[in-house]
Parts: structure tokens; C-alpha cells; sequence
């Protein structure tokens, strides 16, 4: 820890010594007292989940990993006459993506007009106006909350299994995310044009207009796509509990032993997940 030298150094210049460079010895014990308790909470952790790796199969275990990489390409094309495209892995694949578009697009049409309501310096000012914040940010808290796993599995056993359940389970937990995030954008933003405005005698509604509005078009842009991209990530995953999508396929082939088709089916996850990492990419530094 270069911190002592740095301090010898000014002490011996006759120099008062930075805040930063000082060490105590309780600072030193509360470190100690961290990493230890750390250690503590990981040791107990693994006594109590205690993972069993005695009855694991290399032999057995190998034989998958090599059937993963030794794809089946039937699954590229219908089987029958009663398959069309959208049946095919590229198919399901082309849905899942799309799956997250959309609920994007509807999680984006709810949490911009809650925002506005969601943020302190929009709705402060008033009792009723300061109730409707406090109600608002409780309920993104509240959605955020909850697992969007479990949201898609209740939406799956009210709505039958198919991508209904994940666009409608992915649109709702991102209602409490994008809200919060442009909740926070709002509350971020710099005060001086929102007095200004406010002190002409502007209703809320020209406020927002005039002074949030031009501040807030590039954290929203930035957060949108960000979320976007969360979500194609996550909507393969939906398909194991019901969501739709390529996740269904790839659930149907570990079931089935199939772990040719699996294997391939993962890849397109992966190549579709780097694609989506590079697009969004691009489009945050030509936009923002």
C-alpha cells in the first residue's frame, strides 16, 4: 500500500497530509472485520448448500459436451407437412427476438407517462402531486420486485403457454425498470430551465415541454436500448417456463436427450446475443 510513503513524504516537507493518504488503525480493523465476515458468510454458505460433486459422471458429462458441438441441422427446416418456418429453430429464433422488441415497446408506452408522475421534482409542490410520487415509485419498487420468471409463469398458467405469457411477463417487470431508470433521468436533469419556466407561470404541462423534455431524450434513448438488449437476452429463457420462443425448443431437446439440437440451438442464442451486444453498441454511440 503506497498510502504510508505518500504520507511520510508530506510529513517530512513539513506539508499537512491528505485525508485520504491517512490510515488508522480502526479503518484497518474494520477491513480486517469485512473480509473476515466475508469469509464467514461464504464458509457457512457452502456448509448449508453442501454441493455433492461425488456422484458427478466426467465420462458421461464428456459424451454431452461433444454431442453439443455435433449439431442437428433437421431442425433448420420443417419435419412434416403440417411445420412451417416459424416451427423451425431459425424460426423460433426470429419470434424470441421480436418477443423482446415487443415488450419493450409495451413496457416503454406505460413507464414514460409513470415517469413523469414518478419523479420528485416534477410532482413535488403539492400534497396530492407528492402522494401521487410516493404511490408511483412504490409501485415500480414493488414490480421490480418480482422475478420476471415468476411473472411469466403466472401469466403462462392465466394465459396458456406461448409468447402471450413472455411479452405480456417481460413488458410488466421493465414497466418497473424503465420507470425507475426515467424516473431518475427526470430527477437528474439541471434545474435552471425548469425555474425559469416555472417562475413565467407555465402550467406542469409546459414545463415538462419546454425545460424536461429536451434533457431527457438521450438518457431515455440510452436506457430504452439497454433494456432492449436485456431483454433479447433474457427471452430465450422464458421458453423453460412457458414464455414462448426458441426457449421452448431448447427445452424440448435436453428433455428429449437431444443434445445435437441443443447444442445448435445454443449457438444461435449465443450468435444472436453478440449480434444484439454489437448493435446496440452502434446505435448508443450514433445516437447519443
Amino acid at each position: 500500500d503506497p498510502g504510508p510513503l505518500m504520507a511520510e513524504y508530506f510529513v517530512a516537507r513539513g506539508l499537512p497530509v491528505p485525508r485520504e493518504l491517512e490510515r488508522s488503525p480502526l479503518t484497518d480493523w474494520r477491513r480486517l472485520s469485512m473480509i473476515a465476515g466475508a469469509i464467514l458468510v461464504f464458509y457457512v454458505g457452502l456448509r448449508i448448500t453442501d454441493p455433492d460433486l461425488s456422484r458427478a459422471n466426467p465420462a458421461y458429462a464428456a459424451s454431452v459436451v461433444a454431442q453439443l458441438f455435433q449439431w442437428d441441422t433437421s431442425i433448420l427446416t420443417p419435419q412434416n407437412e403440417f411445420e412451417t418456418f416459424w416451427d423451425t429453430a431459425e424460426g423460433q429464433m426470429i419470434a424470441t427476438i421480436f418477443l423482446g422488441i415487443v415488450a419493450t415497446g409495451f413496457s416503454i408506452l406505460v413507464a414514460i407517462p409513470l415517469s413523469f408522475l414518478g419523479a420528485r421534482n416534477i410532482m413535488s409542490g403539492h400534497p396530492i402531486t407528492s402522494g401521487i410520487y410516493v404511490a408511483v415509485r412504490f409501485v415500480f419498487t414493488v414490480i421490480r420486485s418480482i422475478d420476471v420468471l415468476i411473472v411469466v409463469i403466472v401469466c403462462g398458467v392465466a394465459l396458456g403457454i406461448g409468447t402471450a405469457a413472455g411479452v405480456i411477463g417481460l413488458a410488466f417487470h421493465n414497466v418497473g425498470v424503465l420507470g425507475k431508470l426515467y424516473s431518475e433521468a427526470i430527477e437528474g436533469i439541471d434545474a435552471g430551465p425548469l425555474e425559469a419556466i416555472t417562475t413565467t407561470g407555465a402550467n406542469r404541462l409546459q414545463v415538462v415541454w419546454t425545460a424536461v423534455l429536451p434533457q431527457i431524450v438521450n438518457p431515455y434513448i440510452s436506457f430504452t436500448i439497454y433494456r432492449l438488449d436485456a431483454n433479447v437476452r433474457l427471452a430465450p429463457i422464458l421458453g423453460y417456463v412457458g414464455g414462448g420462443g426458441i426457449g421452448i425448443l431448447l427445452f424440448q431437446s435436453i428433455q428429449l436427450l437431444n443434445y445435437h439440437a441443443a447444442g445448435l440451438i445454443i449457438f444461435m442464442i449465443v450468435v444472436t446475443v453478440a449480434a444484439m451486444d454489437f448493435a446496440s453498441a452502434q446505435i448508443r454511440r450514433r445516437l447519443i
